[in-house]
């Protein structure tokens, strides 16, 4: 860690003129290290998760296949959301929730300028939204290529969903949330009774403080352990963060760089883990439609 950085990083922060950035949190090991607020901020402020969300939904699929409410990662899409089951696109059949975790479904995406996602607008004026998903043309074989989509974690929440009989909010609260002491409000459901956490006006709607967003990251620091006990197998851990066949940068909904994994969303938000040095490090700030990110916070903090 380069202490000399994280000791003038108020200074850098103000140097930056990085005015949104509201936290900054860092732990070495078990230790709370780096603890700073800003804008007015508190220990208790919360922050929408943006994307970072989609991370948490990757544990809550592993715990899942822990419980065998999902037999394993290649199990084929279509033995839960019967609407691949019924040959629209030949391709349908070899979907698996590995292709939804990894965003290699092959299922076509335009993200739009600057992500502003007009094919979201079309889904949303549908009524089931996992049979709107399914009439859009497979264009890449499953698991060939990685395409960052918003229609993959759509369909992994609706499986997740379909295993538990209720919402995948169920499985994370309950075996995710309640064990690490996080409280906070229910995922969006969807028109369609699907979990997802984006409004109509593209909002996040689960929101976390600092302190609790980085108990994820200590989970994963631990390899799925919180306060000793098991929470998400180790098997799956080392899953979620070990490169996928379609894009080295990409494991189960986790963004992998050469230093740790991350958790990513919108406007700078950022979950952070760096098992060889032990470092986790979470920074929240407001998000404006520019889409500000600030990796050179923690890629500083870690040094070479």
């Amino acid at each position: 860690m380069n202490m000399r950085f994280l000791n003038d990083l108020d200074e850098y922060i103000r140097g930056k003129q990085y005015r949104l950035v509201n936290n900054i949190v860092i732990y070495e090991k078990d230790d709370l290290i780096y603890k700073r607020y800003y804008n007015q901020f508190t220990e208790e402020s919360s922050h929408p998760l943006m994307s970072v969300w989609k991370s948490i939904l990757s544990l809550t699929c592993g715990v899942c296949i822990d419980k065998g409410l999902i037999k394993n990662a290649d199990e084929p899409v279509y033995k839960y959301l019967p609407q691949f089951a019924q040959n629209i696109d030949y391709l349908h059949k070899m979907i698996t929730v590995r292709h939804l975790l990894t965003m290699s479904s092959g299922i076509y995406f335009h993200a739009g300028r600057h992500y502003s996602v007009p094919m979201g607008g079309q889904l949303k004026r549908s009524h089931d939204w996992v049979s709107h998903i399914a009439d859009i043309q497979v264009a890449d074989l499953p698991g060939s290529r990685f395409v960052y989509k918003e229609w993959d974690v759509m369909l992994l929440s609706a499986v997740i969903g379909k295993v538990c009989g209720g919402m995948a909010w169920d499985i994370a609260e309950e075996y995710l949330y309640r064990p690490l002491g996080i409280k906070t409000r229910k995922w969006l459901v969807t028109k369609c009774g699907i979990n997802y956490n984006i409004d109509t006006d593209n909002q996040e709607s689960d929101e976390l403080a600092a302190m609790d967003l980085i108990k994820f990251g200590l989970l994963m620091q631990h390899g799925g352990k919180w306060n000793g006990k098991r929470i998400v197998s180790e098997d799956y851990v080392k899953a979620a963060v070990a490169p996928s066949g379609a894009y080295k940068g990409y494991g189960f909904l986790w963004w992998l760089s050469d230093k740790g994994f991350h958790g990513r969303g919108f406007g700078g938000q950022e979950l952070n883990v760096y098992p060889d040095k032990g470092i986790t490090a979470v920074v929240q700030a407001t998000a404006t439609p520019q889409g500000k990110s600030y990796g050179d916070i923690c890629e500083g903090i870690m040094g070479q």
